[in-house]
Parts: structure tokens; sequence; C-alpha cells
């Protein structure tokens, strides 16, 4: 340990202000758990809910009067699980070290989203279809390095369309490890009468676990999953009306249909939350969004990665970017990566018009389940 004991675990540190609050991003060597210390304050790490496998960036908010005048503040890290290490052994649990505060790492949000953006030009409409009012179409941009970038849209209208949560089965519960692919679920929603019209994912979920999701989860007005969560959700209320918000605006007994998301990337038609300096939301990843237009309708957008000659992903700005274009006001995040999944009726059949991408075999279409999806069906 004597040799470790002259590295330092932080690897970078970066600081966003926004809205006179001051957050401390520092990433790590290992993968850790922290909390920081200030003027003899303990100050916990904000829990990052929409990448919960990323132990190695840790979040605080730190009152900005006191981070000035203090100048510095320590991060202690302690060992995450039981993992053994160069820094953690049997003996070494925790590591205290006193990070300097650097005015020149201070970023803003608008500084951050320039530099995830890379400036997609559109190309053109490959492919396109109208089923039942549902429009849809293949989209092909390109970054500044005339990379690929495939984004995939449907565009339904709730007075037109039912507009349901898919789960496995069609079961209006949650049963630990029970999931299946967008296209199973929607093979299960015909199953029960419904003519599915369009189909993407939705929520992020335990996907090395119990498979549970994330977020809130309402199907046919039954609340399936986590009602108290603090997480963001696009729903459709009772009354038929499509809103993406929190249980706070909406309260869940107000309901029909809901699942989860991470991030409001789009609000009043601006780019809202991105993940700024995160790898989760600067990294161009396969990505799901859903968003709403001004007169209500309803955008579902997917777009390919991990796929260089086919397409490269989008970061959250991006993303964001990309459902503003397609005229929405308010946008949510979704599961994304390889859980990405487009699927539309075409030539009357379902058919996956998107190839998802797992970082295990990123060039093979590995659909992979999952436990809730968005489902665009034809009224009764």
């Amino acid at each position: 340990m004597a040799e470790c004991e002259t590295l330092r675990m932080t690897v970078k540190t970066e600081y966003l202000l926004r809205e006179g609050k001051m957050f401390a991003y520092v990433r790590v060597r290992e993968k850790t758990d922290s909390y920081c210390l200030m003027a003899g304050k303990r100050y916990e790490e904000i829990s990052n809910i929409r990448e919960p496998f990323d132990f190695k960036l840790h979040i605080f908010e730190l009152p900005e009067k006191e981070l000035r005048s203090e100048g510095k503040y320590t991060v202690v890290t302690s060992m995450h699980g039981k993992r053994k290490s160069d820094f953690f052994t049997d003996t070494v649990k925790e590591l205290a070290e006193q990070i300097e505060f650097d005015e020149s790492q201070i970023r803003t949000i608008e500084e951050v989203n320039l530099r995830s953006n890379r400036g997609l030009r559109f190309e053109k409409v490959y492919d396109s279809g109208c089923c039942e009012g549902m429009e849809w179409k293949c989209e092909l941009y390109r970054t500044p390095a005339d990379e690929p970038v495939r984004v995939y849209t449907m565009f339904a209208d709730p007075a037109v369309h039912n507009i349901i949560c898919g789960t496995p089965h069609m079961a209006p519960e949650f049963k630990a490890g029970d999931i299946q692919t967008v296209m199973e679920e929607c093979e299960a929603a015909e199953g029960n009468g419904l003519h599915v019209l369009g189909a993407a994912n939705a929520d992020f979920f335990d996907m090395f676990g119990d498979c549970h999701p994330s977020g809130l989860c309402v199907a046919n007005g039954i609340c399936v999953a986590n009602p108290d969560t603090p997480n963001p959700f696009f729903a459709i209320t009772r009354d038929g009306e499509p809103v993406i918000g929190f249980k706070e605006q909406y309260p869940v007994d107000t309901l029909a249909e809901a699942v989860g998301g991470g991030h409001i990337i789009v609000k009043d038609g601006k780019l809202f939350e991105t993940a700024p300096l995160e790898g989760f939301g600067e990294i161009a990843h396969p990505r799901t969004a859903y968003g709403l237009t001004s007169d209500g309708k309803v955008i579902i957008t997917v777009v390919d990665g991990r796929r260089p000659v086919w397409s490269n992903g989008a970061a959250l700005s991006e993303l964001g970017g990309l459902m503003i274009e397609h005229g929405a006001v308010i946008a949510l995040n979704t599961d994304g990566g390889g859980s990405s999944t487009f699927i539309v009726r075409k030539n009357d059949n379902l058919e996956m018009l998107n190839h998802p991408a797992d970082l295990a075999r990123p060039m093979e279409d590995l659909i992979r389940p999952l436990f809730d999806t968005l489902i665009v069906c034809s009224k009764e």
C-alpha cells in the first residue's frame, strides 16, 4: 500500500454554478462510496438515479459562499461493496483527500451543453409512413466529422390514439424478474384486443436485479410501482391529457397511464436538465425520449448509437435539441442504451425499425427484454 498512498484518488474536479447553487463534480479512480467535509460540516453526495452504476463520479451541493471562503474541502471515499483494489484492502477501507477549490473549473449550464453538442446537421428523411393518423419517420443526421446519427420519431394524438403503459403480459402488477421485449409487450397488447400502431421502450429498470422499474409505473389506472418516486414521468391523466412532470404536479390517483424517466431535457421549449458534467449526459449513447408539443401532441423519439458506420448516438443536449426541432416544448429522457427500441406498424405489420445496440455485443441486434413500454394504439 506504500506506493499507492502517493497516488491521488481524484482524477478530475469541476463545478457547476446554476441558479445560485454550486455543485462539485468529483471523479475518482475507483468505484467508491463518498461524502464531503467542509468547515466541520458533512455533505452527502447527490444520488445519480439515472446512472446508478457510475460509482466513480460523486456530486455534492456545496454552499458557494462557504466554498469560496474556505477554499478547500475534503472528499472521503470508501470501498464500494467488498471490492479490493490498489487503494482499498482489508486494512484500508477509507481514504480522505483534500481538494483545493479552483475557480477556473466553474462551468455554466450553457457552456456544458455547448461542449457536449457536436452540432448535428439534418441530411434527409429516408423512410416515413402514417398509420391511422400516427405519423412516423426515419431521419439521417451527420456530425461535423460526417458521422451518421439515425433518428426515429413517431407523432401521436391523444384525441385520436390510446397511449398506454405496456407491462409484461399486460399484467398490471410487478413480478420480480418478469420482463419482455417491446415487441413481446406489443404482441401481448394485441392479444388483449388492442390494435398497436407503434411503441418504444420506457423506464430504467434494475436489469442486474429483480427488474423493478426505477420510477412511476401506472397501467390501466393501477399503480404498478413506485407511487412515491421523486423521478419525473410521462403520463396520461384520467381525463386523457398527456403530461410530463412530477407527482407533486400530477398526483398518482389522477393518472390512467404512466412511465418513468430520468431527466426533463426540455422545458418551455429550451434545453433544461441534460446531466451536465456527467458521462451519462455528455457521451453519445443510444437514447429514447418522449415529448409534448404546444397543442398536446405526443412525440416519441429513439436515436441509434454504438455502431459507428450506422449511427453514433446522441448526448442529452443533442437529444433535447432534436426534440425541440420536432416541436417539443417539454421532453423527458428515459432508458436508452441497449434498451432503446422503436416499433411501428408498417405495411400492416409491426416492425422494429431501429437497431438496438447492447454494450456486450454492439454490432448485433440484441433486443433487450425490459419492464415497461409506451404503446400507441388506435382508439376502439
